[in-house]
């Protein structure tokens, strides 16, 4: 079913059981007049989470009585793998605490069977998308502050000794590219001890791949004295070494958590 109106279009999967519930819901979305909707239906939990492993959907509107009063699991499900959509639950109106329940566990809105008229279908699907909406953001913006609070973490002085100097993160990494690089030139032993402490360290700090990355570029921007452009190039391509030593070490300690 696909009501094409504007290039603007709000793709809506509705999964309920019964072929009149859905065809009703679709009927209310055809009178109006102002929104386009793109409309996908599916019978069961399972083939609507097969449309949503596989189409782009706004907003989803399911009919609680699939579930047959157990609805948290199958419920937790869905907001979890696909949290940024939009949900709408319909209950009975004598089971109007099932949609409470529902909107307790990530449902934006809940519709009342019997009571449901095109007005009423299209002004909870818009309140359901504008505060899913403000519901992305707010998640977008607390992401953008962890990633803030965690390169502020790798940069903290951490009480870490080495050679009987006390040491920041950064002037840590310096060293161990410093002496990686040098070492791998002069065909001596690599510091793999300083790596494996490194990485120890970068992982009882919950560090990310993308976190090392920025280390690995901060300090190579805060290396300088070169005397011309080609040495600064050498040394930038024999320091991705110690970038991909580091992060391979790191790999295997999460690795090895995982498996204990």
């Amino acid at each position: 079913m696909i009501n094409d109106k504007n290039a603007n279009i709000i793709r809506l999967l509705i999964i309920a059981d019964s072929q009149g519930e859905r065809i009703l819901l679709f009927n209310f979305l055809s009178e109006n007049y102002f929104f386009s909707f793109k409309v996908l239906e599916a019978e069961d939990l399972t083939k609507g989470l097969s449309v949503l492993d596989n189409q782009v959907i706004d907003v989803i509107i399911i009919d609680l009585e699939i579930f047959q009063g157990n609805f948290l699991d199958a419920f937790a499900h869905i907001r979890k793998h696909h949290a940024d959509v939009a949900v709408v639950v319909v209950v009975k109106p004598t089971e109007e605490l099932q949609g409470l329940e529902a909107i307790r566990h990530g449902a934006q809105d809940y519709l009342l069977k019997g009571l449901i008229n095109g007005f009423i279908l299209v002004r909870t699907i818009h309140h359901a998308l504008e505060r899913q909406r403000l519901l992305n953001e707010l998640e977008l913006l607390r992401f953008q502050q962890r990633q803030r609070r965690e390169m502020s973490q790798l940069e903290d002085y951490l009480d870490d000794y080495i050679n009987g100097r006390s040491l920041s993160l950064i002037t840590n990494y310096n060293a161990l590219v410093r002496q990686y690089v040098f070492a791998a030139r002069e065909g001596n032993p690599r510091p793999y001890i300083m790596v494996q402490s490194l990485a120890e360290r970068l992982a009882a700090m919950n560090a990310k791949a993308r976190d090392v990355v920025r280390l690995h570029l901060k300090v190579l921007k805060a290396t300088g004295n070169w005397t011309t452009a080609a040495e600064e190039r050498a040394f930038s391509v024999d320091a991705r070494l110690v970038l991909v030593e580091l992060l391979g070490t790191l790999a295997d300690i999460y690795r090895d958590l995982a498996q204990k």
